[in-house]
């Protein structure tokens, strides 16, 4: 049975404690597919409304209402993305939630942590979704030579090793660590089977230590290139070895 799109955007927002309304284009190697891309828009959904409340509840500073106010812009350009889609989405309810079509959203997501991380250092999208792991590394090398994004209004700056870092955009960071930090929950709440016998697919207890490995060095503030790796070889290829993802061809 087919699902009218704009239907399921107004019930899910509707369960959203801000009223908001609002392009983000996910960039990856896998086939996906309407519900897949549905879902992943969803899910960056409720991460920005998540660090919305996170920052109402941190809401003295004009720091925490400048991100908020950042937040609600992302999602009103994710809205804004999902209704000129409308027309081509079709959403099928009988398929819309299965491991295949979970596991496409969470690589759909890795690739948001990509863009989002990059962003935070002033590195595009194209050189972190691509694995251009030696123009990253130049662009950490030159550090205020980086190139600045859209949303460039808060310069803070984080110890990164024992030096310290000015970030170019710290909702851009907050938002990819947050989307680290979802995934863990879908995995454990929709991924990680229930028989912890895995024979010899290791990709899965593989696919959770990558999530956590990802998690963590973003809250260490790791170099751009470093989470490159764990997306690019860690959690992308467990995610298509255990669900059997296909690439695009």
């Amino acid at each position: 049975m087919k699902i009218p799109l704009l239907f399921l955007i107004f019930s899910i927002l509707s369960l959203l404690f801000v009223d908001i309304f609002g392009v983000i284009v996910t960039a990856h190697n896998f086939d996906t597919d309407d519900n897949s891309t549905f879902l992943t828009f969803m899910n960056m959904i409720l991460i920005e409304n998540r660090l919305i409340n996170h920052s109402l509840i941190d809401g003295s500073t004009n720091a925490s209402k400048s991100l908020s106010n950042n937040n609600i812009e992302n999602i009103n350009e994710i809205i804004d993305d999902i209704l000129v889609s409308e027309d081509s989405l079709l959403i099928d309810s009988d398929q819309f939630y299965n491991n295949t079509i979970i596991a496409t959203m969470m690589a759909n997501l890795g690739d948001e942590v990509l863009r989002k991380y990059g962003y935070a250092f002033g590195i595009p999208s194209n050189i972190m979704l691509n694995m251009n792991f030696s123009l990253a590394s130049t662009i950490e090398m030159n550090g205020s030579n980086a190139v600045d994004t859209d949303n460039h209004s808060s310069h803070d700056s984080i110890e990164l090793g024992n030096q310290p870092v000015k970030l170019k955009d710290k909702s851009q960071y907050d938002n990819a660590l947050e989307t680290s930090i979802m995934m863990i929950e879908i995995y454990e709440k929709e991924l990680e089977p229930k028989d912890i016998t895995f024979g010899e697919n290791n990709s899965v207890p593989f696919l959770k230590e990558s999530l956590h490995e990802l998690k963590d060095n973003i809250e260490n503030i790791s170099q751009p290139s470093k989470i490159m790796e764990i997306v690019h070889g860690k959690v992308h290829p467990n995610l298509q070895l255990a669900f059997n993802l296909t690439l695009k061809q």
